[in-house]
């Protein structure tokens, strides 16, 4: 007996955020939702094919060691698609893996979704030809203008974070270093130099390191004993934020001030109106390769919003040989966040979203025609 499945592949975090309302939409239609997902996807049903954790990478050089277990992972990922039960293919952001799966679903003539697709209006703008068979769905009107004026089906999807803006005051700091395990423990020393000298001049204000899932808490614990001496202090902890976005969002508001990577979280911050700085150690080939052909004037996504430097961003190649000094621009740029700014920071960013489909209204209009087909 036939077992129809709707193929999922989310390769990040943030598209494990994106991708829990649509996998549990698709399991509430009555269908198998198979493939790749983190923790919020698998708990709303998702049937993991593959381990997610070898999927999410940062930079040229995360690739190569990963390169024969990314590359079996695909196959798999293309042999489910190319099945006659998979009636339909998710593919949420991570171009490297979903533009693959969305030509070949064009050539299988599947219906295919991209939800957060790749940011051809940064860079590599001739993806676009391969998206116009899909259906696309992004965050921010300003990339659906661009799709739409590229000739794509594209619609607006309600982003999942919701709006808040706190009133704390206090000392207390809390550092993201990113969802990406290689990006993220390039970024915690530099962090970590940027904490000590938060604490020296507020000895009683709490510093948390947010881990995005389990699997990171570890390795960020034993970066941060490398950094700090072997010992982590007392005034430093390691957390997980909680699931669900409501709950993330009263946790910002416990802080005063937060110093994130680049992403998805840098834009809840700047969106929860704490007092925010963006900063990110990059590998020199991914730099170089960043500032030749990347073509938007910021990389942190509230300015690429606001198109201005509303957020103050530091982008550092590793190994540079003014690290110091790096330390202290950034560390005084936190000093310098006040939360008037970060309110009409998060005040503007609220009128770039626009009225949008939630994520139950487009699961069900995408694969509304198969269950109806197969209820009778």
């Amino acid at each position: 007996m036939r077992t129809p499945f709707v193929l999922f592949c989310a390769g990040e975090d943030s598209g494990d955020v994106l991708g829990e309302s649509l996998v549990r939409e698709a399991v509430h239609l009555g269908l198998i939702a198979r493939g790749v997902g983190g923790c919020r996807m698998q708990a709303a049903g998702l049937d993991v094919v593959e381990d997610y954790e070898t999927l999410p990478v940062s930079g040229f050089l995360d690739i190569f060691p990963r390169v024969f277990r990314l590359k079996r992972i695909l196959a798999h990922l293309e042999g489910l698609l190319k099945s006659e039960d998979c009636v339909a293919v998710v593919c949420i952001d991570y171009p490297g893996f979903n533009m693959k799966l969305i030509r070949m679903a064009e050539r299988l003539k599947k219906p295919a979704l991209y939800v957060a697709p790749p940011q051809a209006w940064a860079w590599k703008s001739s993806r676009v030809k391969h998206l116009r068979k899909a259906r696309l769905a992004v965050l921010f009107d300003f990339e659906r203008k661009f799709y739409e004026e590229c000739g794509c089906r594209v619609e607006c999807l309600q982003h999942p974070f919701p709006r808040v803006v706190g009133s704390n005051l206090n000392s207390n700091l809390l550092l993201l270093p990113g969802s990406r395990k290689s990006q993220a423990l390039r970024n915690l020393p530099f962090f970590a130099a940027v904490a000590s000298q938060w604490h020296f001049a507020n000895p009683s204000g709490r510093i948390t390191v947010l881990a995005s899932r389990e699997a990171l808490v570890e390795p960020f614990a034993r970066a941060l004993c490398k950094s700090c001496g072997q010992k982590i202090p007392e005034w430093i902890s390691v957390e997980i934020p909680p699931v669900d976005a409501a709950a993330r969002a009263a946790m910002f508001a416990e802080y005063s001030y937060a110093l994130s990577a680049p992403g998805s979280a840098s834009l809840e911050l700047a969106r929860s109106g704490v007092p925010l700085v963006i900063a990110g150690v990059i590998e020199p080939l991914t730099y170089f390769v960043g500032s030749r052909f990347v073509k938007t004037d910021f990389f942190a996504l509230p300015n690429i919003l606001l198109k201005r430097a509303a957020v103050p961003e530091f982008f550092f190649m590793r190994g540079g040989s003014r690290q110091k000094a790096c330390i202290d621009r950034v560390a005084d740029a936190l000093v310098q966040c006040n939360t008037e700014t970060s309110r009409a920071i998060a005040d503007a960013l609220d009128e770039t979203f626009v009225n949008a489909k939630s994520p139950e209204s487009l699961m069900l209009e995408f694969l509304g025609e198969f269950v109806k087909r197969d209820a009778h």
